[in-house]
């Protein structure tokens, strides 16, 4: 994938998000499509372009949503983790896909909460009302932008494994 496709992608993301915040809220909050584009190239790709798209698709929201400048660093960590443990995850099946994107929105939720809760509101309200809302919602929604990321733009790497994958059931033999 070439960045140029990868940043138009992002930023592509980041205005519909920023556009459609208050249009797709489900229990008061909305999915962070953004996160779920980051997962989607840094699966796609190796760690340091995974944190480099954390880092771009972080700036892309503090650009266009005006959050604190650590969403930055928590996306680009994200993408950093995502892109590391890609050969041990099965990028394709949509409960590792759910899975991570639920894990990846608690961890920037429960770090960002924390500034939340610096400014009066109760830290357990802010995981409780917030964080576990949107990270059931951007679940729910993580195969669906996956799929769509798919068609839009193909992955161009194939990792080894799905060859031998492939190789193996095409022989007939059951894969190990």
């Amino acid at each position: 994938m070439s960045w140029l496709s990868i940043i138009t992608t992002l930023a592509v993301m980041s205005i519909l998000e920023a556009a459609c915040h208050n249009y797709v809220k489900l229990l008061g909050v909305s999915p962070e499509l953004m996160l779920v584009g980051v997962l989607f190239f840094a699966l796609n790709s190796n760690r340091r372009k995974g944190a480099l798209c954390g880092f771009t698709a972080g700036l892309l929201k503090v650009a266009f949503t005006g959050m604190h400048p650590l969403v930055i660093l928590l996306f680009g960590a994200v993408g950093f983790a995502a892109g590391m443990y890609k050969e041990a995850l099965y990028r394709n099946l949509v409960s590792a896909q759910m899975i991570l994107a639920a894990l990846s929105v608690m961890f920037v939720s429960l770090i960002y909460d924390i500034l939340i809760s610096s400014k009066g509101f109760p830290y357990y309200k802010a995981v409780i009302f917030f964080s576990v809302p949107t990270a059931l919602y951007t679940a729910a929604l993580a195969p669906f932008v996956f799929r769509l990321l798919e068609t839009l733009i193909p992955p161009v790497e194939l990792d080894y494994r799905e060859i031998i994958f492939k190789k193996k059931v095409y022989e007939g033999r059951r894969p190990q």
